[in-house]
């Protein structure tokens, strides 16, 4: 049984709200000019494996920062300075997590948990400083 909102189809879970509805809020979003010019950096791993070769890679996206509700403190991981990082899905080339950094408005993140928002519109990012 899968839960509410959310069904089956040829074997993938599929949300009632996929599809087009992620498209209207970006553009909802965009419109309102809310997004900022971001930065997520990953490290991306080459070379051997016996030489290993890291580098931070950065790609550009768009996002804001928002605070914590209370509420959001109580019983959880979420630290009093922690922020909640909205990252527009659509302009982000790749699928940020824990480890990764972002940076908007000047103020440099870490990233240390990552979900998506039901629409699919927006990455939100868990971040500390």
């Amino acid at each position: 049984m899968s839960p509410a909102g959310l069904f089956v189809f040829r074997g993938l879970p599929l949300s009632i709200l996929d599809g087009a509805l992620a498209e209207q809020i970006t553009d909802a979003l965009i419109g309102a000019d809310i997004p900022r010019s971001a930065v997520v950096t990953a490290q991306e791993t080459s070379g051997p494996p016996w030489e290993p070769v890291i580098t931070d890679v950065p790609y550009s996206c768009s996002g804001w920062v928002d605070n914590y509700a209370t509420t959001d403190h109580v019983d959880s991981n979420v630290q009093v300075n922690d922020r909640k990082v909205f990252i527009v899905a659509s302009t982000l080339a790749i699928t940020p997590a824990p480890g990764n950094t972002t940076t908007i408005d000047g103020s440099t993140y870490s990233i240390i948990a990552v979900q998506r928002d039901p629409a699919g519109a927006c990455w939100v990012l868990q971040c500390r400083v």
